[in-house]
């Protein structure tokens, strides 16, 4: 599926594990942890590991990665 945010095109799976998630949107995996945790990050959480929301994540951040 293809996501657009922002002007930002994304195509690939919507849920991504936090090492994916951190190549895609160009924050560090500390700070999608820590925001998983928190409550800022979208996430789905399904026993320990973390699934982050992509579309919705390039969404609250404008877009903003350094890959195209």
């Amino acid at each position: 599926m293809n996501y657009t945010a922002n002007g930002w095109k994304y195509s690939g799976p919507p849920l991504q594990k936090i090492p994916a998630a951190a190549e895609i949107s160009g924050l560090s995996k500390y700070a999608l942890r820590k925001g998983c945790r928190n409550g800022t990050i979208p996430h789905v959480r399904a026993g320990n590991v973390y699934y982050i929301d992509i579309p919705a994540l390039l969404a609250q951040t404008g877009g903003q990665s350094d890959e195209e």
